[in-house]
């Protein structure tokens, strides 16, 4: 029987609007001819659900996720149950609302609700740990986006699936083409971090290291923009009760184009990152990063970036004054290397890759799987 298409569970997509999102919606429309559908929580839809439709579809995705229990007894799991047909899964939470198979894949970015169980809420991390149990027992195949993400989920997982297969992300050019446009508050030199307001991304820590730095007294500003994550309410108060923060909350592409373009360099030491990519997408703008010393991140910059203890205030504080006073050669040569590692991962050759896989599996459907040995 001839493999038609897979349907792509692009749920996620309701309720984030982070890099992964974009990953998401870029794979299903640049691949329109390896997908028969696009699930959006249980519903197959041509088009992204926008305004209060989509509002109205995330809260009811959400209130089913926290009451699984009570609405599995009434509610049939939604995917596709055609032998020629598969699902790909753009977030391993949402195989608990529908049934996975072998002959499915699932993309996995980082291990967080695992190996960072502090930076999630109770609820998240027992429906990361049932739904990775399932995916366990059925060892559907699996796409990461890092080494580290892989080499992290066989320590905890294993390596019997259909195959464990890395795929980089890739830097955006979005956000280096176009006009730009001051933000009408930002004055005089600044360092930037674009990032979602999340545990994870430690800017609770950051906000302390700038104020430790004494970089206001000389004239530079912290600017933080992203969208609003689980620790918002903190790093707005922080940011009002620190002299020379600025929390600017959405910003038009014009305006995020103007900030990097005129940054003194980039900041985000995060916790958890699955790729880190930030890094290399500040670097494309000709800034130098300040990241976290983990193994996702070191394999995403290598030498690009000033990597520090993101638990340590000292060091990111003390980053934040090599971002500052590092020679100009120094930051030549930092950017020329973030520059040419973001040059082998770009859109096209990340569709590629992602192609080529798919073309693949679409020919092997209707043979048995075979356990891949990592």
């Amino acid at each position: 029987m001839a493999h038609h298409g897979y349907v792509a569970d692009v749920s996620l997509t309701l309720v984030n609007r982070t890099g992964a999102y974009h990953v998401c919606r870029d794979l299903v429309e640049g691949l329109p001819q390896f997908f028969i559908a696009r699930r959006y929580w249980r519903w197959n839809l041509k088009r992204e659900p926008r305004g209060l439709i989509r509002s109205l579809f995330a809260r009811a995705m959400i209130l089913e996720l926290e009451n699984l229990e009570r609405f599995r007894a009434w509610l049939r799991p939604r995917n596709c149950n055609a032998p020629s047909c598969g699902t790909i899964f753009f977030d391993p939470l949402y195989v608990l609302q529908a049934r996975i198979r072998a002959e499915d894949i699932v993309l996995c970015h980082d291990l967080g609700p695992f190996t960072h169980s502090n930076l999630y809420p109770a609820n998240i991390i027992s429906l990361y740990r049932e739904a990775y149990e399932a995916i366990k027992v059925v060892g559907p195949g699996m796409v990461f986006v890092s080494e580290a993400t892989r080499d992290e989920f066989v320590r905890v997982f294993g390596s019997r699936f259909r195959f464990l297969r890395v795929i980089p992300l890739y830097v955006r050019s979005a956000l280096t083409v176009g006009d730009e446009r001051a933000p009408p508050v930002v004055r005089g030199p600044f360092l930037l971090t674009v990032g979602a307001l999340d545990t994870r991304k430690n800017h609770g820590r950051v906000i302390e290291a700038f104020a430790r730095s004494g970089l206001r007294e000389r004239g530079y500003s912290y600017i933080i923009c992203g969208p609003r994550g689980n620790s918002a309410r903190e790093v707005e108060t922080l940011a009002r009760g620190t002299p020379g923060v600025i929390d600017l909350k959405y910003v038009s592409d014009a305006e995020i184009r103007w900030l990097y373009r005129h940054a003194t360099g980039f900041v985000l030491p995060s916790l958890l990152e699955g790729f880190g990519l930030p890094a290399l997408e500040a670097g494309q703008h000709g800034l130098v990063s300040l990241v976290g010393r983990h193994p996702a991140q070191t394999e995403a910059v290598g030498g690009a970036a000033i990597q520090v203890e993101p638990t340590s205030v000292k060091e990111i504080a003390d980053g934040l004054l090599r971002l500052v006073d590092m020679t100009e050669a120094e930051r030549a040569e930092r950017v020329a290397n973030a520059r040419a590692h973001a040059a082998a991962l770009t859109r096209e050759k990340f569709l590629q890759r992602w192609a080529t896989l798919l073309a693949s599996e679409m020919g092997a459907m209707t043979r048995p799987p075979e356990v891949s040995k990592a």
